[in-house]
C-alpha cells in the first residue's frame, strides 16, 4: 500500500479547519493513513484540530469520522477512533451544534446509533442535558433497551468532579500513606467499642452484589467487596479501623487498628476512585469509553449503597449523604490483600441504619 499523503504544515492546517473542514475530514479518512490496527497519530491530530473550531461544518466532519470508525480503521483502531471522537467532541463541541445528529431517532439496525449513545452520555456526564431531541433520543435508546440509557441525562455535581479529575483515560489511581490520608482528610480514632462491634457482626455473602460494586476495578490486579450486619445500631464514632480489621474483611486480611488509617470522607471521593480505574483500566489493562465508565460507576455505587436500580439517581445521590462514608490506607508492605506497589485504594460505608457495613477494595501492580 503506499504512503499517506503528507499532511500540510500545522498553519495550514488550522486554516483549513477553518475554512474547509472537508479536507481534513478527507486526509483523515485517506486508505493508506487508516490501515494499520491502532489508528494513526495523524488522525488523532486532525480530529482535535477540527473539533477545536466548534462550527457546524468541523463538528460535522467529526462525528462522520466516529460514525464510520468501524468501515475506515481495522479493530481494534476502530473502537479507539470511536472514543477518541467521543472524548473530543464531549470536552469541546457545543450541544448546539450536535443537535442535528441526534434528531433520527435510534434503531436497533442504524450502525451509528452505538456511537450517538456514547456520545449522548458523554455530553451528560460533562454538563447535563434536558432539552429535545437529547431526551427524546434517550427515550429511543431505552425502548431498544440499550444499557446506557439507565443513566441520568442530568449530571450530578459529583460529576463535574469526576470529569474534572478523569477525563483522561490515561489517569490511574494512586495510593495515599496513612500520613497522607491524615493529612488530608479527617482522621477517625479507633476505639475499643468498634472493635468489639466488629468481632460481633456476621459476614452477609452477596456475590451479585459485590460483583457490580467492583466491576471499575475488573482490570486491577484484585479486588474486593464484602458486606457486613451489625447486631445493633453502631454509634457512629466506632466507625473506625477497630471495627473494620475486626470484621474478618478479606481485603483487610493481617491489618490491625495500628496499621489501617481511615477518615472520613464522601460518596464523591469514593466515586471519583470508581470513575478512574474504570477510565484507567490499570497496568495492563483496557480503559473504557466515558458512556460505560460512568454506567459502571453509577452501578458500584448503588451496589454498595444495597439500591435496587429502580430508585431514581436523584435518590441515590440524597441516600448517599445519609451514609457515612470512610477512605482507608493500609500502611506500606501490611496486610495479605495489597501488593503496595502501584495502585492501593479501599473504602468503608455504613449505612443509615448503622447496622450494615460494605467494604470495598482494589491493588494493582505492574
Amino acid at each position: 500500500m503506499p504512503e499517506p499523503t503528507a499532511l500540510p504544515n500545522d498553519a495550514s492546517l488550522k486554516v483549513y479547519a477553518a475554512t474547509d473542514p472537508e479536507r481534513l475530514y478527507v486526509l483523515a479518512t485517506e486508505p493508506a493513513r487508516t490501515a494499520c490496527s491502532l489508528f494513526a497519530p495523524e488522525v488523532l491530530k486532525l480530529v482535535e484540530l477540527l473539533t477545536g473550531q466548534r462550527s457546524q461544518a468541523a463538528t460535522d466532519c467529526v462525528v462522520r469520522l466516529g460514525e464510520h470508525a468501524a468501515r475506515l480503521v481495522p479493530a481494534p483502531g476502530a473502537a479507539q477512533l470511536m472514543d477518541h471522537v467521543v472524548r473530543e467532541l464531549g470536552r469541546r463541541s457545543t450541544p448546539v451544534h450536535l443537535r442535528p445528529h441526534f434528531e433520527r431517532a435510534p434503531t436497533a439496525e442504524d450502525p451509528v446509533t452505538e456511537f450517538r449513545a456514547r456520545l449522548l452520555h458523554e455530553l451528560a456526564l460533562g454538563r447535563g442535558l434536558r432539552d429535545e431531541p437529547y431526551t427524546t433520543y434517550q427515550e429511543g435508546l431505552r425502548e431498544l433497551g440499550h444499557p446506557l440509557s439507565w443513566l441520568p441525562l442530568t449530571s450530578f455535581h459529583f460529576e463535574h468532579t469526576v470529569r474534572e479529575r478523569a477525563w483522561s483515560p490515561g489517569d490511574m489511581l494512586g495510593s495515599m500513606s496513612p500520613e497522607e490520608l491524615h493529612a488530608r482528610y479527617p482522621a477517625t480514632a479507633p476505639t475499643a467499642t468498634g472493635a468489639g462491634a466488629g468481632r460481633a457482626a456476621l459476614h452477609t455473602p452477596d456475590d451479585r452484589r459485590a460483583e457490580v460494586a467492583v466491576d471499575p476495578f475488573a482490570e486491577l490486579g484484585r479486588s474486593a467487596a464484602e458486606f457486613f450486619t451489625l447486631p445493633e445500631p453502631l454509634d457512629p464514632a466506632d466507625f473506625n479501623s477497630a471495627l473494620l480489621t475486626a470484621l474478618g474483611a478479606t481485603s483487610l486480611a493481617g491489618l490491625t487498628a495500628e496499621t489501617l488509617a481511615a477518615a472520613h470522607t464522601t460518596a464523591d471521593d469514593v466515586i471519583g476512585d470508581l470513575y478512574v480505574a474504570a477510565a484507567s483500566g490499570g497496568m495492563w489493562g483496557d480503559s473504557r469509553p466515558g458512556g460505560y465508565c460512568r454506567l459502571s460507576t453509577w452501578r458500584a455505587l448503588y451496589a454498595l449503597m444495597d439500591l435496587d436500580l429502580s430508585v431514581p439517581h436523584g435518590h441515590a445521590v440524597r441516600a448517599a449523604a445519609d451514609h457515612r462514608w470512610l477512605r482507608l490506607a493500609p500502611a506500606r508492605r501490611t496486610g495479605d490483600f495489597f501488593f503496595g506497589d502501584l495502585s492501593d485504594t479501599a473504602f468503608a460505608v455504613l449505612d443509615p441504619t448503622r447496622t450494615r457495613v460494605a467494604v470495598i477494595a482494589a491493588t494493582d501492580t505492574d
